[in-house]
């Protein structure tokens, strides 16, 4: 589902890849560590960070828990 480039020799490599069942387990933690520290549905979650599988996993987090993702980019 979601993939990344390995940098080898600081040249791109092949591709690491998480599978939907993987994604889907971390992004369901991580809903559930955000539940832990009191982030409940209908609050607002600021996501700051690059384009990166760990991103769109917490955006799938706040969607499983009813949390609005705001996202935040830093060249914005």
């Amino acid at each position: 589902m979601l993939g990344r480039r390995q940098k080898l020799d600081s040249k791109a490599g092949p591709y690491s890849w998480l599978t939907y069942k993987e994604v889907y387990d971390a992004s369901i933690q991580m809903g559930s560590a955000m539940k832990s520290r009191g982030v409940n549905p209908g609050d607002r979650c600021g996501i700051y960070g690059a384009n990166c599988p760990e991103w769109i996993i917490a955006m799938e987090a706040c969607n499983s828990s009813a949390v609005t993702y705001v996202p935040l980019y830093d060249t914005l």
